[in-house]
């Protein structure tokens, strides 16, 4: 009995030095006080740059439950600064991001700029820590999970990489244009009762998410796989499927948890621990962001409209350059070539080459490589 209670002991106390490195605080985002949680290791040394983990709740959680994840005991060995903040509270969802995720036409607290908010976060933490700009992440569960992918889509130039766990692109996105391949990883149960593997009413399925990615990142569409070995008795068998191309950066990697339903998988309960595989997915990654004009003109091309059924329509920056403009489709076939020789170009999808479906548009030339996919549709 003494025995047992000299460990219980340690443990509490072990536990509670790990909470002890977690801190709140707050800051005015917008027109809102915003809070969040940051754990700084007590390994921490401002000498060597750090990276940079934010991690995004899902719907009704909150920052102190989510701060449990487990990101910060991985933190106290590889030298991560981890950030978990607070989403709002919307009057009829409770907690939740403004990702894009709805239900029947309503989208929870849709005024609110949660991307300035996550990116204000990084902002100041690069301010007060050394962080290593080339090595800052974004992962999110469940509605967090759909926020990642908002940020992968929407505001991607500052971070290295993407995880979003159980939470696919909401249906409210209809921008879909990264501008860049992007680094990124999905896990999903294929028995998730709450964001349904297929038939998703709060947005793509998870096939389809992966059919996104890898089409903007101009992967290979046969990936490698690998199952993971099922030594546990919990119901579920685990396949790693990796999609790469022609960098590290177009990297896609898709966990298909089959028999799991809306949980993160920790071992020994089960077969992989997710935030262990979020990680080693991170660090192979770096932000090595293109040159300032590189982006510039990339942030200014204009591809409209999308869907689109006639034509699509290509406005660049003036004084751009000559540039090329290719598509292809999601098997990679080039089905159009062209040129723009001015700030304005136009394709037209009445000549029979076209089917209904997604491609993927390429602009290219000095200082640029801009993709996006489209999708064509009657």
């Amino acid at each position: 009995m003494i025995k047992k209670l000299f460990f219980l002991l340690i443990a509490v106390v072990l536990c509670l030095n790990a909470d002890a490195q977690w801190t709140n605080k707050t800051m005015v985002s917008g027109s809102l006080t915003r809070s969040y949680r940051i754990y700084v290791s007590p390994n921490y040394n401002a000498s060597d740059l750090a990276s940079l983990v934010i991690t995004l709740h899902g719907l009704g959680d909150n920052m102190t439950n989510f701060s449990t994840l487990g990101f910060n005991y991985i933190a106290d060995t590889a030298n991560i600064i981890v950030i978990c903040p607070q989403a709002v509270s919307d009057a009829y969802a409770g907690t939740a991001w403004n990702s894009g995720a709805g239900y029947m036409g309503y989208y929870p607290n849709s005024t609110v700029n949660d991307i300035a908010f996550i990116n204000a976060l990084a902002d100041t933490a690069r301010a007060n820590f050394s962080i290593d700009p080339k090595r800052m992440y974004i992962c999110g569960f469940s509605m967090g999970g759909f926020m990642t992918e908002r940020m992968a889509l929407q505001s991607n130039l500052n971070y290295a990489a993407f995880a979003s766990m159980s939470g696919t692109i909401g249906s409210g996105i209809t921008l879909l244009n990264p501008g860049r391949h992007i680094p990124i990883a999905h896990f999903h149960g294929t028995a998730d009762g709450t964001v349904a593997f297929s038939g998703n009413t709060f947005g793509m399925d998870a096939d389809s998410l992966i059919s996104f990615w890898t089409l903007n990142n101009a992967c290979n569409p046969v990936p490698d796989s690998i199952g993971f070995s099922d030594a546990v008795n919990d119901s579920i068998t685990i396949d790693k499927f990796s999609y790469t191309g022609s960098s590290v950066d177009d990297e896609v990697l898709f966990y298909r948890m089959n028999g799991a339903d809306h949980t993160v998988l920790y071992e020994p309960d089960n077969d992989m621990t997710e935030i262990m595989e979020v990680w080693m997915f991170f660090r192979r990654h770096q932000n090595m962001t293109a040159d300032v004009t590189s982006v510039d003109i990339e942030k200014n091309i204009y591809v409209y409209p999308n869907p689109a059924t006639d034509f699509i329509n290509i406005i660049t920056p003036q004084a751009s350059g000559k540039l090329n403009v290719e598509l292809y489709t999601i098997q990679g076939a080039l089905v159009y070539s062209g040129f723009i020789n001015d700030q304005f170009h136009n394709i037209s999808l009445n000549n029979g080459k076209f089917t209904n479906g997604m491609y993927l548009l390429r602009v290219s030339g000095e200082n640029v490589n801009y993709s996006q996919p489209v999708i064509f549709g009657k």
